[in-house]
C-alpha cells in the first residue's frame, strides 16, 4: 500500500484496531438491517453478465464476509460456483488487464467461503496461506512467511511444497528488490 510512513505506523496501533473493529460492527448492523446485504448481492447478480460483473458479485460477497454480515446459503452457493469462472493471474498483471483474482486471493476467498460464519468478520488483510487460503482464525496459528522472499505465507510445509511451482518465479530476497514503502 502506498501511504505516508506515519499512516502505515498508525495502521499497526491498537487504537486503529479498535477503530476498525467498531467500523466493522457498524457496517454489519447496517448490512443486516432491512436485508441490505441481500439486496446488495441481488443488485450485482442482476448485472453479472456485464463486463467484470461476475467479479463484482465476488467483491460484494467479500465485503459482506469482511463485516460478518448475513449471507443466504443460496448466495454462498452462487459465490462458490462463480469462483472458477473468474480470471485468475498467478503473476503480476498490468492494471488494464487486472480483472480478477491473483492466485492467493482465490485461495483466500474459497477458504473464507468454507469458514464463513454470520456475525464473525473475515479479515482479508491478514496473512493467508498462498496455497489453501486459510488464515490464523482457521488454523489456530499464524501462517509462516516464505523463508526466501518473506512475501508469501504458508500454513505448513505441505502447502508450501504444493505451491512452489507457482511461487518460485516471484520468490526473490526482499533485500534485492525495491519498493516505495520499504
Amino acid at each position: 500500500m502506498i501511504a505516508p510512513a506515519d499512516v502505515l505506523l498508525y495502521y499497526k496501533t491498537p487504537e486503529y484496531e479498535e477503530e476498525l473493529a467498531q467500523l466493522v460492527i457498524k457496517a454489519r448492523a447496517k448490512l443486516d438491517a432491512d436485508d441490505l446485504g441481500h439486496r446488495l448481492i441481488r443488485h450485482w447478480r442482476e448485472k453479472e453478465y456485464q463486463h467484470c460483473g461476475k467479479y463484482r458479485v465476488i467483491i460484494a460477497g467479500a465485503l459482506l464476509m469482511r463485516a460478518g454480515a448475513k449471507i443466504q446459503e443460496s448466495e454462498m452457493q452462487h459465490l462458490r460456483e462463480l469462483v472458477p469462472r473468474i480470471n485468475c493471474n498467478d503473476v503480476f498483471t498490468l492494471p488494464l488487464f487486472d480483472d480478477g483474482f491473483r492466485a492467493p486471493g482465490r485461495a483466500q476467498f474459497l477458504a473464507a467461503l468454507d469458514n464463513y460464519q454470520a456475525g464473525v468478520p473475515r479479515n482479508f488483510q491478514e496473512p493467508s496461506c498462498f496455497h489453501c487460503g486459510k488464515i490464523q482464525a482457521d488454523l489456530g496459528k499464524a501462517p509462516s512467511a516464505c523463508g526466501g522472499c518473506k512475501e508469501a505465507w504458508y500454513c505448513d510445509r505441505d502447502c508450501q511444497k504444493a505451491h512452489w511451482k507457482q511461487h518460485k518465479p516471484s520468490c526473490t530476497d526482499p533485500r534485492r528488490t525495491w519498493s516505495l514503502n520499504r
